[in-house]
């Protein structure tokens, strides 16, 4: 199925190398698993008499504008204009609020902020990266969509402790960030008003943009895909095209020693494998092939972690199949590593696209930018729609063809 010694040679570099752990990113699926809060609601059309609508407008960045609805007798504090510039560090205020003066605590606020993406990630991914950094005692995470997600959350502030109902909302290249802030002891207080606010933060224009600059490549006249340029790709040569292979590296530099020397690490592999139909005895094969390879470069794949179709809309296939792996190592040398496997039949083909990553448990923010990476490459894998209806005779002429080249 894969050309030989290929599959891990250059990640096997990864593996032996003691990535620093983070104790914050440890069993991150067991984290964030927790549903929001069920809120026995006011009618919405009493939550609009109490509440006025604020909007944010513009013509040069239509991706930050949005509506919302504030409770009556709050007080807009907002600082920043549209035209401030949208980094990708640090939040950006757009909008802002003071509710009523209080005697005995700190008011509540509610601010909407915006930050630019530097990889693509869902708002979910998002959502809990913020929330890893920061530290937040998450109560509670859900995602509408892979734009959409929202949280309930805890933080404490100048000895102060606060419950957050937020909104994350992925527009374009931009991350727009509605939070509703009240002290503890007036969440319950305020958790109707706070659901309301939170559900009324929307965008008002869907942009659609890729975060990264993205580059084509193709397997002859038979397939193509896009992938982003901070993905280094190596086409290994085509000596048939019964099996062809690409091969994409998250290549990190980092600084060694005490003159500036450049040390690359590997942070992640993706492989797309187009296997011809003719050259494989069955499906189950060539998939035991696989395994028996990843096994003579000293790893075992453990359990199924999950199964995993949800990104893949697409009518090219005919079969699609993703399921994600533990990756152990024989010799207890390896850190917790993750295998994603993506199966596709297409005409005369099969593709296979895989990823290799250090685990969600390891290290969150660098599973999530590969894993967001590899979903946009298998999207883009497209065929040739005119080779669907070709021979395999053809093909195999063809093939014959490049082997008398070779």
């Amino acid at each position: 199925m894969f050309q030989k010694k290929s599959v891990f040679v250059f990640v096997l570099s990864l593996l032996l190398v003691n990535f620093s752990l983070s104790a914050e990113a440890q069993q991150i699926k067991d984290q964030f698993t927790a549903p929001m809060p069920e809120i026995e609601m006011t009618p919405i059309p009493a939550f609009k008499k109490e509440s006025f609508i604020t909007n944010l407008d513009s013509s040069s960045s239509p991706e930050l504008s949005f509506n919302m609805r504030i409770p009556n007798g709050w007080k807009e504090t907002t600082k920043a204009t549209i035209d401030s510039d949208i980094g990708q560090k640090v939040l950006s205020e757009l909008k802002s609020f003071f509710g009523p003066a209080n005697l005995y605590a700190p008011r509540s606020q509610i601010t909407v902020e915006a930050v630019e993406l530097d990889y693509d990630y869902t708002a979910e991914r998002w959502f809990i990266q913020y929330l890893l950094s920061n530290g937040y005692n998450i109560r509670g995470l859900e995602a509408e969509s892979d734009t959409k997600a929202d949280a309930l959350y805890v933080y404490i502030k100048d000895s102060v402790s606060y419950a957050v109902r937020a909104r994350a909302i992925v527009n374009g290249t931009k991350v727009l960030f509605a939070q509703y802030s009240v002290p503890l002891e007036r969440y319950n207080e305020e958790k109707v008003n706070m659901a309301h606010v939170m559900n009324s933060f929307n965008i008002k224009k869907v942009v659609e943009e890729d975060v990264e600059e993205m580059e084509k490549y193709q397997f002859l006249d038979i397939a193509e895909f896009q992938h982003p340029v901070s993905w280094k790709l190596r086409s290994l040569p085509i000596r048939s095209i019964d099996r062809m292979k690409v091969e994409l590296f998250n290549i990190r530099e980092l600084e060694t020693g005490w003159y500036g020397e450049k040390e690359q690490r590997l942070d992640g592999q993706i492989d797309i494998n187009l296997v011809s139909i003719f050259a494989s005895e069955t499906l189950e094969e060539e998939f035991e092939l696989f395994k028996t390879e990843v096994e003579t470069n000293g790893l075992t794949m453990g359990e199924v972690l999950e199964e995993r179709d949800d990104f893949l809309f697409t009518e090219d296939f005919d079969f699609v199949d993703t399921k994600v792996y533990s990756v152990t190592g024989q010799e207890g040398n390896v850190v917790a590593h993750e295998l994603w496997v993506t199966i596709m039949l297409a005409g005369e083909y099969y593709y296979f696209v895989t990823l290799f990553t250090p685990s969600r448990d390891h290290d969150y923010f660098l599973w999530a930018r590969n894993v967001e990476s590899y979903k946009l490459v298998t999207r883009n894998l497209k065929p040739q729609k005119d080779l669907l209806s070709d021979s395999g005779d053809e093909d195999q002429e063809e093939g014959e063809m490049i082997d008398q080249d070779e």
